[in-house]
């Protein structure tokens, strides 16, 4: 009976700790962000008397602004909640993961500790679909400089008989709005979120919307962007929360996802007078304030498949979707000898082009080319987004003379004329001219021919190193003898059985790190994936699949595997999809060995 008297008390000691370690949580805004973004931290007490709140110590973080409390109760029924919200916005002070610890605070008179949260913090600067645009002045309201006029809305008197719950919600609305329901993949979507509201409030966004399956393009400003509207036929003091450029990845259902705003209103009593009163002598003192989360509702948008390719002669499909033209060109200080000289193919236009690779030149004989590089310029002041992307291929010629480099060729898709187009560039002449090169790298024209060319100083060359050669043979053989030693047996030792070692962990560190991005990026995550998976296998003798599950039981080492688990879910997009660029494998690539160098330390 005392034993069975003892468990019980144990059990209930563990209900009231677990209930009080659910009713005071760490909440962050995003576990992934980039290192020039801002993250969220809440400290959220709910249905608990709160006291002597502590915040803890953010080491590696710049804390914007905070800390910031706010207190909500809401009425359900008989049944009401009240929640208070500690938060502070953070900024890191560099790459890497940590911890965010928790706060401490008398919860109902006890001494308790919040969790604990993990933030990735990726060597980008911006992390797309994540980073929320109104973080610049995430403490104020979105309403600050919304065109209220002076006075109290008349919507926030309570006559006798209203709600103030009724009056928000017929005046406060969240919207998203899209220039089109139906697309190609690939073509530019712009979505909008507005909040509109007839009332005075102190509003902030306490959700971004989170977008995967498409590309995004952040248009939203840094300004905010407050002006009227009239929605049926009623005037909305509207401000725009986020706009953003979208261009889908794959055919089917994409997902715009909602947005929410918090709205705190105070209202003040009118049930005793009439609005006549009310315009000579307003109230001055409120009567109630409430606090409402509002969401706009979640749109699709029906994505449709590109067409079959038809034959458009030699050239292939870029995979670009818009509108765009073409160019070729060279440098204007011209062509010469002995020097890299760089032929640049331009794309620009309204449109998809992140997945255009180099075009394949036809180079005549007696040039030699080299991996192109790439420049993207984007103009977000309109939509859609006017892009600019350049590629540099350096290139170098052997011999003096005229070169003739053939018409380029570029194909896309045009969504509003439903049809692929064939875009072609004009040839070029390259009138090349002799060059010498200097120790500097500077190559300067000539009209004059080299006396002392190459030839001559190859045979100098050659002959240099055969006289080195005989020199050597004749000190070698006049060089004094040694008197030779007698040879001493050497027991032959019993030959052991050689054991076939498999690879340390720590040699896939040396594996990856030998690794480089090229234009044919799905080879190369095919082979980070590969390592990754053997270093699982020997440092833990896992596999990738098991990982959530050693995680849990592992929490030591959580955030390193779970950064790597997010990583092999990346390779694994990038092995079948062209989504990354060159750069952002090289990223990848980096990620891989500093949290494969933790998990070894």
């Amino acid at each position: 009976m005392q034993v069975l008297k003892r468990n019980l008390f144990i059990i209930l000691l563990l209900i009231v700790q677990s209930s009080f370690a659910q009713s005071f949580i760490t909440r962050a805004s995003a576990t992934s962000i980039g290192k020039n973004d801002v993250v969220q931290i809440e400290y959220i007490a709910q249905d608990v008397a709160v006291d002597q709140f502590v915040l803890p110590r953010f080491n590696k973080w710049n804390v914007v602004s905070g800390p910031n409390v706010s207190s909500s109760t809401t009425q359900i029924g008989n049944v009401t909640k009240q929640q208070v919200s500690y938060s502070v916005m953070l900024q890191p002070t560099k790459p890497g993961t940590f911890l965010i610890p928790g706060a401490t605070a008398l919860i109902n008179n006890k001494p308790q500790r919040s969790n604990g949260v993990t933030i990735v913090v990726r060597n980008v600067d911006h992390l797309q679909g994540s980073r929320p645009p109104a973080q610049t002045s995430p403490s104020g309201s979105v309403l600050d400089q919304l065109p209220f006029q002076d006075q109290v809305p008349a919507n926030q008197y309570l006559q006798k008989g209203e709600k103030a719950i009724d009056k928000i919600r017929n005046n406060i609305i969240v919207r998203l709005e899209v220039n089109k329901h139906s697309c190609y993949v690939g073509e530019p979507i712009l979505a909008t979120y507005k909040l509109c509201t007839r009332l005075r409030s102190k509003s902030k966004v306490v959700k971004q919307p989170q977008f995967s399956g498409c590309t995004v393009i952040e248009l939203t400003s840094e300004q905010q962007d407050a002006h009227i509207e009239r929605i049926n036929g009623v005037e909305y003091n509207v401000f725009v929360i986020r706009k953003v450029q979208l261009f889908p990845l794959e055919a089917g259902k994409l997902e715009l996802p909602s947005t929410s705003v918090e709205n705190k209103v105070t209202f003040y009593d009118a049930s005793d007078k009439n609005y006549r009163d009310l315009y000579y002598g307003a109230p001055s003192l409120p009567v109630e304030e409430q606090l409402v989360t509002l969401q706009n509702k979640t749109d699709f948008i029906d994505v449709k498949p590109l067409p079959p390719l038809p034959t458009v002669g030699s050239s292939e499909f870029s995979n670009a979707v818009g509108n765009f033209n073409v160019s070729l060109s060279v440098g204007e200080d011209g062509i010469t000898t002995n020097n890299t000289n760089h032929l640049s193919f331009t794309v620009q236009g309204t449109g998809n082009l992140q997945q255009v690779k180099a075009p394949s030149i036809q180079w005549p004989k007696g040039i030699e080319s080299f991996e192109a590089t790439e420049l993207v310029e984007d103009d977000k002041t309109a939509f859609p987004v006017k892009t600019r992307k350049t590629f540099s291929i350096p290139f170098v010629v052997g011999k003096k003379g005229d070169y003739t480099i053939p018409a380029v060729q570029f194909t896309y898709f045009d969504p509003a004329a439903n049809r692929y187009v064939t875009r072609t560039t004009s040839g070029l002449l390259l009138r090349v001219a002799h060059g010498v090169k200097t120790y500097t790298g500077i190559s300067k024209k000539t009209e004059t021919t080299d006396t002392f060319g190459f030839d001559a100083r190859l045979f100098i060359l050659l002959g240099a190193g055969l006289l080195a050669v005989v020199i050597g043979l004749v000190w070698f053989n006049r060089r004094p003898k040694m008197p030779l030693q007698p040879v001493a047996k050497v027991p032959v030792p019993v030959q052991q059985p050689v054991e076939i070692k498999q690879p340390e962990s720590a040699e896939y560190l040396f594996k990856i790190r030998e690794l480089q991005p090229e234009a044919d990026s799905s080879s190369f995550y095919k082979l980070l994936c590969k390592h990754l998976h053997s270093y699982l296998n020997s440092k833990f003798n896992i596999e990738a699949g098991q990982l959530p599950s050693y995680i849990e039981q592992h929490p030591e080492s959580g955030a390193e595997l779970q950064l790597l688990k997010e990583l092999l879910e990346d390779c694994r997009l990038g092995m079948y999809t062209p989504v990354y660029s060159v750069e952002e494998a090289m990223q990848h690539r980096l990620l891989a060995i500093e949290v494969l160098c933790r998990l070894e330390k």
